[in-house]
This record gives structure tokens, C-alpha cells and sequence, in this order.
């Protein structure tokens, strides 16, 4: 949904503006394509579109509200879906100088990274890896390279 192009615009009122109108749209699709039911597969799908592109926008505090948000309705059940939104809102927290709360969830990701093998949240978590870098050699840096060691030597 989140338009490469729009996010390295840094043009946070298309995003919202698209993303709005999608909203309007969005009940009248109905098909049985894959992408055609993601809306009704994801809790809060719009949401989920409009939190990654906030994250490609470098807002880390608004992504990881909405985060938050997205991810008090995404059951259990979706652990895949799940542990790459809650890579991203990762990543939204050490972009929102929180990386404490990076860690802390990272922690969480990375048990799921393992256990489902999935090669989304590894990018995912690739990416909190370059957003916590300049904090590598701070002991939140070195608990982050703890939290992530199982999901980097099963790679």
C-alpha cells in the first residue's frame, strides 16, 4: 500500500491523503485475489499501511503509536503478520530515540523470527539493526546484538 515514492517524498499528507481515500474504497473490493482480502484477513489493515509508511518517513513516535494501536488487534494467531509489524514498531522506537523499547520488543520478534523462519521479519529486523547502529557500541546496542544473536546465527 505505502508507495515507495511517496514515503522518500517525505510527504506525510499524501500518505495520509491516500491512505484515507483507500479507506473509502476499500469496502467495495471484493474479489477472492490474495491482495483483494487482505482487508479482511488484517485487523486494521489501513492502519498497518499507514504505520509502515510513517516508519519509511523516519516519524518513529507517530509509527510507533499507531503500532501500538495495530498491534492490540492482530491475535496471537498471526505470528508471522505479527512479528513483522512488532519488527516495525521496533524500529519506529529507536527511531523515536527509544531504544530500550527497541530492545524490549526486539527480544519478543526475534523468538518468533526463530521459531517461524521468516525471511520478512529478518529484513524487518535487519532494518532495526541500521536504525539501532549508532548506538552499536552503547550497552543498549550490545543488548540489542544479544536479543537478535538467535535469529543471526540460524541465518
Amino acid at each position: 500500500m505505502c508507495r515507495p515514492w511517496v514515503s522518500l517524498l517525505r510527504d506525510r499528507d499524501t500518505v495520509d491523503r491516500l491512505i484515507d481515500e483507500a479507506g473509502r474504497i476499500l469496502p467495495r473490493v471484493d474479489d477472492d485475489l490474495p491482495w483483494g482480502n487482505a482487508r479482511r484477513r488484517t485487523p486494521g489493515y489501513l492502519e498497518v499501511q499507514r504505520a509502515t509508511c510513517y516508519g519509511r518517513l523516519g516519524l518513529g513516535a507517530e509509527a510507533s503509536g499507531l503500532w501500538s494501536q495495530v498491534l492490540e488487534v492482530v491475535p496471537a494467531t498471526a505470528r508471522r503478520d505479527r512479528g513483522v509489524y512488532m519488527a516495525r514498531h521496533a524500529t519506529a522506537a529507536a527511531t523515536a530515540r527509544e531504544p530500550e523499547q527497541a530492545v524490549e520488543i526486539a527480544r519478543d520478534v526475534a523468538v518468533i523470527a526463530v521459531e517461524t523462519g521468516s525471511a520478512r521479519m529478518r529484513r524487518e529486523l535487519t532494518a532495526l539493526e541500521r536504525a539501532m547502529q549508532p548506538r552499536q557500541d552503547a550497552p543498549v546496542g550490545r543488548d540489542l546484538a544479544e536479543a537478535l544473536a538467535p535469529v543471526t546465527e540460524g541465518s
